[in-house]
């Protein structure tokens, strides 16, 4: 009986999450936290099939490296240099609120890896999100008045970066859904897809759009590994019109006050870069770059987790606008080399399924690459994991479809 039901169960609040991590304060945090019960609960309870589930060498692998992660992290909570110590124990704390969510999430993977969940659920749960989240930003700029709406995130960029990524997402769901004759799920999220392009047009953020390039290429790449480069599946009906409608989106936002701001933007950073100022096109980014770079050659072991502002707490930036500098000044070159390497097992995993003989797993695939290909062009310019919103996002999402990948080969 419960084993008949744990999956549903697991369904209702992958879901949820889907939903709340775009739409409601919080972000996906409390149904996160259902599921992370949920796996102690079985873990506990349930351990009679523990031993049919084995680890596979690119699971431990995964896993390993993620605690090696976490472990850089932690011991730049409890060490910092001499004059880099924090003053409070609020910044520990603080500082291993971040740092937690890698591990806090390690269990609700091994949940995934044992339990299937409709795909469906994923596509249904990111289309109302982003509903719901884009509507909130629309409100924001057309009746407000704000120049930049950013939804319910904490700021305009953490809203566009995850706008552009559920479009993303929701282009591979889209043919998946058409593919598997789910016609009016397609349709849905082709809508929601238009509606995330929307979003991001709302936010004026241009640097995130970079990520579009990239999704055509994965797309391209997808199709022609799963021997799909016929017309039908290159030029399926969705695909055609979700390319239409997202032209007319641009042409209608662009009779309105809120193009003149993008455009505006656009045109000052052109300027700049024609006229060789280059710190003013990537708005003073290039002096943190080199105070960053500075450090990096005087402490290449770290300054402490989310110690960053202590290189210069009198000026602006808060954190180093990418993220692996940010990475490399706080925790070191370990903690660089640990994070690349865990980016590089996963980006290596989603690749070798991208042509796997089922399609599930090969859509799971490519929306693992297409996750980590946005979240590393949006870390050129961002320091993405210092926001709540985007940082469990990325982290719930890439062991839903590791761990999703691993349940279907194993039950294939």
């Amino acid at each position: 009986m419960i084993d008949t039901l744990l999956p549903k169960w697991i369904g209702l609040w992958v879901f949820l999450f889907s939903i709340s991590v775009l739409a409601f304060p919080g972000h996906g945090g409390q149904s996160a936290i259902v599921l992370l019960f949920t796996a102690l609960y079985v873990m506990i309870f349930n351990r009679g099939n523990r031993a049919k589930l084995p680890l596979k060498k690119e699971e431990k692998i995964f896993i390993y490296l993620i605690l090696f992660w976490f472990f850089w992290q932690l011991f730049g909570v409890f060490y910092q240099p001499l004059g880099f110590e924090y003053e409070t124990i609020r910044e520990k704390l603080s500082a291993f609120d971040n740092v937690s969510r890698w591990l806090l999430l390690v269990p609700i993977f091994f949940l995934l890896r044992r339990y299937i969940v409709d795909w469906r659920v994923v596509t249904i749960g990111i289309s109302i999100g982003v509903l719901i989240s884009v509507s909130i930003a629309h409100y924001e700029v057309y009746i407000l008045g704000m120049g930049r709406a950013f939804g319910v995130s904490n700021h305009t960029i953490p809203f566009a970066e995850l706008m552009v990524v559920s479009d993303l997402l929701l282009w591979m769901l889209m043919i998946h859904a058409w593919n598997k004759k789910e016609k009016i799920l397609s349709y849905l999220a082709l809508f929601a897809s238009l509606v995330a392009f929307y979003g991001s047009l709302l936010s004026v953020t241009r640097g995130a759009w970079l990520a579009y390039a990239f999704m055509i290429l994965i797309w391209l790449i997808y199709t022609v590994k799963n021997s799909f480069s016929d017309r039908k599946h290159l030029l399926s009906k969705p695909i055609l019109l979700r390319l239409i409608f997202a032209g007319l989106v641009f042409f209608v936002v662009s009779k309105t006050d809120q193009y003149e701001i993008l455009k505006n933007r656009s045109v000052a950073t052109y300027g700049d870069l024609s006229t060789g100022n280059y710190q003013g096109a990537s708005s003073s980014r290039l002096y943190i770059f080199q105070d960053a770079i500075k450090h990096i050659e005087k402490y290449p072991f770290g300054i402490g987790t989310r110690n960053f502002e202590k290189i210069d707490p009198d000026g602006y930036p808060y954190n180093s606008h990418n993220q692996v500098l940010n990475i490399w000044v706080e925790n070191g070159i370990q903690g660089v080399i640990s994070f690349l390497l865990i980016i590089g097992v996963a980006f290596r995993f989603f690749w070798k399924n991208l042509n796997h003989s089922n399609e599930t797993i090969g859509v799971y695939a490519s929306c693992g690459l297409m996750l980590i290909v946005s979240y590393a062009i949006f870390s050129q310019s961002q320091t993405v994991f210092d926001h709540h919103q985007t940082l469990i996002f990325f982290i719930f999402y890439l062991y839903l479809f590791f761990a999703q990948i691993q349940a279907l080969n194993r039950s294939s």
